[in-house]
């Protein structure tokens, strides 16, 4: 039986954090010489088939919500692709527009989902998220759309996200980012119209004032990509 002394223990202990953080260090060194360090955010890694059948489900998606009345704007990473290139961001495999939860309960939700079906489009709920996601095939392996649903909120002036697990968190904005708050102002004039490929969709005013509230942290960082 191997019996171990307070002092032997206190020894391994310390060869074992010696060792971690020798080893962390080569890494951070090893790193920091590379002629080609990290320093690129995305690769350009989607096919020129794949973009172009997004941008054509987006655009189809894009015209159901048209006819049936629904106020949408591009948003999230497909609003940075119409700021930064006028195009779909060539990393993405998918595309968002922004809903909007008054103008969705005001219609039959069998008779919403009927327009994605009749147009040979899958479309489901995911409750706990608040939004729909929308594809013409396996979602795991072809492109697909997200309506992301917003409530307005008179009380803040603000729009946020719903879903179930957001309710289960404190509703007021600027406890709870995960709302994804911005202000209702953004979309109280007429919007205007941006081009994002070959098409026109309406974004909400102020340009990337929206892009603001979403990505608080890096809004005003370039993205540096690799292979486009």
């Amino acid at each position: 039986m191997i019996r171990f002394s307070l002092y032997k223990l206190v020894m391994l202990l310390f060869f074992i954090l010696a060792f971690y953080y020798i080893a962390r260090w080569q890494i951070v060194l090893h790193n920091g010489n590379e002629s080609h360090p990290q320093r690129f955010l995305h690769t350009c890694n989607v096919s020129e088939a794949y973009r172009n059948e997004l941008e054509q489900l987006f655009h189809r998606v894009h015209e159901i919500l048209a006819r049936q009345g629904v106020t949408h704007i591009l948003c999230y990473g497909t609003l940075w692709g119409q700021i930064r290139m006028t195009k779909m961001l060539p990393w993405r495999k998918k595309a968002e527009f922004c809903v909007f939860n008054e103008e969705l309960m005001a219609r039959e939700e069998a008779s919403f989902l009927r327009a994605f079906y009749s147009n040979n489009l899958k479309i489901y709920y995911i409750h706990s998220e608040g939004l729909y996601r929308i594809f013409a095939e396996n979602p795991d392996v072809g492109p697909y759309v997200e309506l992301i649903v917003f409530q307005r909120d008179d009380a803040q002036s603000m729009y946020k996200r719903v879903g179930w697990k957001r309710r289960l968190l404190p509703p007021h904005c600027d406890w709870t980012p995960s709302l994804d708050c911005f202000p209702i102002h953004l979309l109280e004039a007429s919007l205007p119209r941006r081009k994002l490929g070959r098409y026109f969709y309406s974004v909400p005013m102020g340009g990337i004032e929206l892009q603001k509230y979403h990505y608080t942290q890096n809004w005003w960082k370039d993205i540096r990509v690799f292979n486009c």
